[in-house]
């Protein structure tokens, strides 16, 4: 149940977390620390799973609650000593704050119980199916109004379900901080609004276009190309 996990960390406590901009994340292991505060002292929030996972009003007992206040204090106290220190190179500090958030999970999913999981479980199970009902709906009247080829219907959804490989394998790596996921899953949602696109004839896609105009960004099944803008 680690997918569990992503999203525990800030349901009641909003932690602070210290990630690295993007120009830091491309800084040599063996640049120090010192000057470089700007670029690596500015908070996370919450991703889009922890955002998801507040609503779904997963219920906590008023001890797990306490508890986890104790872990995510814990975490931020350290996360805070960690970034004071100055004798470190960003490759090391960006290693000891992914450990201390690897331990943060750890003791927030030892607090789980498995009715809790198996709930937890279940929602991202009903997301997932509530998805690809919407996607498939979306696909058909894409299909129905621009007069799609079973070529290019066989397209779009082959380089759709390479994006959502993408997006899942960038989803369960625990090797990058929050904001160096938040940064990619924006490149893969640039890559996601051009899918249609680039299968399209110039009549089609003009035609594409008109249907966007006509219907709103949010109507119609047309909100899949708009989502990451």
């Amino acid at each position: 149940m680690q997918k569990a996990i992503i999203f525990l960390g800030s349901l009641f406590f909003a932690c602070t977390l210290h990630a690295q901009s993007a120009d830091g994340g491309n800084a040599s292991d063996t640049t120090h620390r010192p000057g470089m505060h700007r670029n690596w002292a500015h908070r996370d929030g919450r991703d889009g799973e922890a955002r998801r996972f507040g609503r779904n009003h997963i219920h906590f007992s008023p001890d797990q609650r306490k508890q986890m206040q104790v872990i995510n204090a814990d975490y931020k106290n350290k996360a805070a000593d960690l970034f004071k220190n100055d004798n470190q190179t960003l490759g090391q500090y960006k290693a000891g704050l992914l450990a201390l958030q690897k331990d943060r999970k750890s003791k927030l999913q030892a607090l789980l119980t498995p009715e809790q999981k198996e709930q937890m479980e279940k929602r991202r199970r009903h997301f997932t199916e509530n998805a690809q009902v919407r996607a498939a709906a979306r696909m058909e009247r894409l299909k129905i109004h621009l007069n799609l080829s079973d070529q290019q219907v066989a397209t779009i959804k082959s380089k759709e379900t390479d994006l959502r490989s993408q997006m899942q394998s960038l989803h369960d790596n625990d090797g990058l901080l929050p904001r160096e996921k938040m940064e990619k899953f924006r490149e893969l949602g640039a890559q996601r609004k051009e899918i249609v696109k680039s299968v399209l004839t110039p009549d089609q896609l003009s035609k594409f276009n008109e249907m966007r105009q006509d219907h709103g960004s949010h109507r119609d099944g047309f909100r899949h190309d708009e989502d990451a803008r």
